[in-house]
């Protein structure tokens, strides 16, 4: 595939203009709302309603089974949201989450987005459930980057009633960045009505997009005179931690204060520091056990690098696994994925004019025989036209202190979100460079891909080159000196009656060494996928993998994969069931040939959810693995327990097993919410091991985290 072959495509292609854009006024106010979710207060008579939303499933454009009633109020330093959502059997309302930033796939929930830019690009996303639960992330590249971790500090409360449920949001400005002098917002919303699988949104009904599509929003007009005081946010905050290691009887105990500043430079970019940077309160990864010849990757959890990430994001993010120029785990965590001290950093992240700007720098402290790091990464992008950007980004530094080592990278982006009707076209070019000490050629990585993609019909054609002295040490590469080209197809027609909708999906995945040999195929066919009316889903898939090793790898101590060819076929089928239910599962059964042997992999997960209260789930995955040089298995177990007190407390508990460490993990996290800004967690870390026939403690850990924000 010719390199450049995406953005020629999305050059060449043209749409039709966008339908005309749903739009509301915000009526302003002296005297704000008491935020309790009951909508009884009699400023709410000023605000008109927005109009009715049009559903998009299960029947797109027709009108909703429930009416639902949105108003906007505002004053100086805060937008008011309300929303009635009329019901009318509330005993029916599915309403199991109550904790913050709760997953609300289960339940009846409302969605907003605001674009306080009107740059069809970014946007502010907030959530509420009928039970209390509010969550937010920040949306960049018109829905390309969803980041939920990302906390803002605003207020939100819901109640059930014999009319249904509703809630009630104040959005201070000092938490949304916005365009300075900007009167209009780009704003849109959805409602679920779990129970009937049905979603309805107020602008642009199309089930070809989605809430995410901020160029598809609609507006919000009046909004003048918004204050954001100083612009300054300071949050100091107290952590202490105590640890026992069993191996050496060393017990240790310390704390320390630390703060993070962020300050608004204008109201759409802000500057951040950090010292004495602490994540106790961030949940320990998942273990995962590899049976590839390449390194996993896990996602950032982190909160201070998850904030704005989207600011960072680079070209294509379906090879977001594969290559990533700038990954922020590489910053404060090992390789074993533990942690190295963060001494300060600072960042820039925001938007000014039609720029994307984000800039960040770190010192890491010493830890055993590695010194202090100094690291940095720059990242700019221009807006151009509606919806496409063009852009650089540059990194330095080594965080695991190698040699010299320096990225340069450039990225056009192209999309339409109207393509031949309501299709959306994507399209992009980009290429990047490494600079390390000892190294020197093939220092290189570039791709193109283009896609079209429908609520029926998609596809994705793309390809890439990794050169084999590319070295992004403050990325992610999962393999160098290889070239890809990889294609999909997908065709999802929606019918009546029981069944909803179809999916019928055929990909292949093509990689090639540096000389132009091959090195590995993947291919899939989906033949059978069904979604029906109730949320149930089945899938049957066919796997082909075929591999060409030129040198063997140790997939298990003292089990090692010879250099040699290799062809599978595999057969996946897979189960889940709809979680509207108190009581959901998802199965999936995997068998077939496996290098020069078979492979039979089995997955169950059973998810409780009586109330909103509880939930709790237990998962449980085995490989069975027969090789002619040996057999083994793989189990990994999860088991969740949250309890969740009010909106404001919760508790969570997340224990793991696997039978490759032979240990259990426990992880438990008391958060409590004071108020908006002001939180404390208590942590506890345990790590038993198997001995002879029992589990013995080898790792004890009690950590203590208080933060308070303090606004001016």
């Amino acid at each position: 595939m010719n390199p450049g072959l995406g953005c020629a495509l999305a050059l060449v292609l043209a749409g039709p203009a966008l339908a005309q854009r749903r739009s509301a006024q915000v009526a302003r106010t002296s005297e704000p709302p008491v935020v309790d979710g009951r909508l009884d207060d009699a400023v709410w008579a000023l605000a008109t309603p927005i109009g009715e939303l049009l559903q998009i499933e299960p029947r797109a454009g027709q009108a909703p089974s429930e009416a639902t009633e949105i108003r906007f109020l505002y004053d100086a330093r805060h937008l008011y949201v309300a929303v009635r959502c009329f019901d009318r059997d509330p005993a029916r309302i599915v309403a199991t989450q109550a904790a913050r930033d709760a997953v609300l796939d289960p339940d009846d929930r409302v969605e907003l987005v605001f674009d306080t830019y009107l740059d069809r690009r970014n946007a502010f996303f907030f959530q509420m459930s009928p039970a209390g639960s509010k969550g937010d992330a920040l949306i960049s590249g018109n829905g390309r980057d969803f980041n939920k971790p990302w906390d803002g500090i605003w207020e939100g409360r819901s109640a059930i009633d014999d009319q249904g449920w509703s809630f009630e949001l104040a959005l201070p400005f000092q938490t949304l960045n916005f365009a300075p002098g900007g009167a209009t917002w780009g704003f849109n919303c959805v409602r679920h009505i779990k129970r009937r699988n049905e979603v309805a949104r107020w602008n642009d009904p199309s089930p070809d997009h989605s809430v995410f599509q901020i160029s598809e929003a609609g507006e919000l007009h009046g909004l003048a005179g918004l204050e954001q005081g100083l612009g300054l946010d300071f949050v100091p905050f107290f952590h202490a931690d105590w640890t026992y290691e069993r191996e050496d009887a060393q017990r240790t105990l310390l704390g320390q204060p630390g703060f993070d500043a962020f300050y608004k430079l204008t109201p759409g970019l802000q500057a951040s520091l950090t010292v004495n940077t602490d994540f106790a309160e961030t949940e320990v990864d998942e273990r995962r056990v590899n049976l590839t010849r390449f390194p996993l990757f896990f996602p950032e959890k982190r909160d201070f690098f998850l904030q704005d990430a989207g600011i960072f994001a680079f070209a294509d993010s379906e090879n977001a696994q594969t290559l990533v120029p700038f990954f922020s785990r590489r910053i404060g965590l090992d390789d074993n994925g533990q942690e190295v001290p963060i001494d300060f950093g600072g960042k820039l992240t925001g938007r000014h004019d039609d720029w994307n700007i984000g800039a960040l720098g770190v010192r890491t402290g010493a830890v055993d025989e590695l010194e202090e790091q100094d690291l940095f990464v720059a990242r700019l992008a221009r807006n151009l036209g509606e919806q496409s950007t063009l852009g650089g980004i540059y990194t330095q530094g080594d965080p695991a202190g190698g040699p010299s080592n320096r990225l340069y990278g450039l990225d056009y982006n192209y999309r339409d979100s109207n393509f031949r009707g309501s299709k959306v076209l994507s399209a992009n070019l980009w290429g990047l460079r490494t600079e390390t000490e000892g190294l020197s050629g093939r220092d290189h990585a570039a791709g193109a891909a283009t896609s079209v993609r429908s609520d029926e019909f998609s596809w994705r054609a793309g390809a890439y080159e990794v050169g084999e002295n590319f070295a992004p040490a403050l990325g992610f590469v999962q393999r160098t000196g290889v070239k890809n080209v990889a294609a999909r197809v997908e065709y999802d027609p929606r019918l009546g009656g029981d069944v909803r909708q179809l999916h019928f999906l055929a990909s292949a995945d093509l990689t090639l060494d540096a000389a132009g040999d091959f090195d590995t195929f993947r291919g899939v066919l989906r033949p059978v996928g069904v979604e029906w009316d109730s949320g149930d889903r089945l899938d049957l898939e066919l796997l082909q993998q075929s591999e060409q090793l030129d040198a063997g790898f140790e997939i298990q101590p003292g089990i090692t994969i010879p250099a040699g060819d290799y062809d599978e076929l595999r057969l996946r089928l897979a189960f889940e069931s709809a979680l509207k239910r108190p009581v959901s599962t998802r199965l999936a059964l995997e068998g077939g040939g496996f290098f020069d042997g078979r492979r039979t992999d089995l997955l169950g997960e059973l998810s409780w959810r009586p109330s909103a209260r509880f939930q709790g789930s237990c998962e449980w995955s085995v490989n069975d693995v027969d090789l002619p040089q040996g057999d083994f298995q793989v189990h990994v177990g999860r088991l969740r327990a949250n309890l969740s007190f009010s909106p404001d407390l919760d508790w969570f508990n997340f224990l793991q097993a696997d039978n490759g460490s032979d240990s259990l993990g426990w992880n438990s996290r008391l958060r409590w919410i004071v108020r908006p800004g002001h939180e404390l967690f208590l942590v506890w870390n345990e790590t038993w091991e198997r001995q002879d026939d029992g589990l013995v403690p080898t790792f004890q850990e009690a950590a203590f985290k208080l933060s308070y924000t303090l606004r001016f």
